[in-house]
């Protein structure tokens, strides 16, 4: 999955543009105090205790992940791509929202991470952080975000 994200950057780099993703998977994390304290030793500079989840719905999820992966900017910022690249930024796009899927299913809790102190990237257009929380003790952390 890092390869995929690399090559989102990579492609999703433009005029004033750039993004910033991430994905963590955190074993045997069967709490959000769990993660919480995972999170903390994986970004060291977070406060995710201080941070106040809020649940979502799946279809508000990939809403809010198909606008950071659909968003194309304006006159003064953003991707301009010619037929080619946009090929090979959809089949990225769909990798990766693949690689989401399987961690998603009717059990699976949705929350979205409101706070970005210590988390990478630099939201200026769009940006998202959430916690996927699975039926089999994972938490999953992905992040998104684009700046100038």
């Amino acid at each position: 999955m890092r390869d995929i994200l690399d090559q989102l950057e990579h492609i999703m780099y433009g005029y004033n543009y750039q993004v910033t993703f991430g994905i963590d998977i955190f074993e045997n994390c069967t709490n959000l105090d769990e993660f919480k304290i995972n999170l903390k030793k994986r970004f060291p500079y977070s406060r995710p205790e201080n941070a106040n989840l809020i649940l979502f719905n799946v279809e508000d999820f990939w809403n809010e992940i198909n606008f950071g992966l659909n968003y194309r900017g304006d006159s003064a910022a953003g991707l301009r791509l010619d037929e080619k690249e946009n090929e090979k930024l959809e089949k990225l796009q769909l990798s990766y929202k693949d690689f989401l899927r399987q961690f998603i299913n009717e059990n699976t809790k949705i929350f979205s991470y409101p706070d970005e102190e210590g988390i990478p990237g630099y939201p200026v257009y769009w940006d998202y952080r959430f916690v996927v929380q699975t039926d089999n003790d994972k938490c999953i952390f992905i992040y998104g975000s684009s700046s100038d």
